[in-house]
């Protein structure tokens, strides 16, 4: 069973979110910060993040570039609660990734999250 990382400062959207992928057969692992995210073994496991981008004290674009600087390829989606006029440089944070508004659709989160493990596993295909 994939499990998907959910960082968000947000318990209500955590448990939500939780609770809709696990309907949808995930498993889900869910951090209130970026940093204890980094600090969980267990996230090198995960087959997608899902991350605010406006987090606390590492913002979601700092921890995606945290976890590249480790080695890291895991697919990421981005979420927000903002639109892209508040970050004037939105769209190269963004790169190719998904960024999904708040309240996230539950379709569009659920095709972003099988596109993104479509990518993992592609990689892991020409891996071996």
């Amino acid at each position: 069973m994939t499990t998907i990382a959910i960082v968000d400062d947000d318990l209500s959207i955590r448990r939500s979110v939780s609770r809709l992928l696990r309907s949808h057969s995930f498993e889900c692992i869910a951090y209130d910060s970026a940093e204890n995210a980094l600090a969980d073994s267990e996230l090198r496991k995960i087959g997608c993040l899902l991350i605010d981008i406006e987090l606390l004290n590492m913002s979601g674009f700092a921890l995606r570039d945290r976890l590249r600087d480790l080695g890291s390829s895991i697919p990421h989606i981005f979420v927000t609660a903002h639109s892209e006029n508040d970050f004037p440089d939105w769209k190269d944070h963004i790169g190719d990734s998904y960024c999904l508004a708040k309240p996230v659709d539950e379709n569009l989160l659920l095709s972003a999250i099988e596109v993104q493990l479509s990518k993992l596993s592609v990689v892991t295909r020409y891996a071996r």
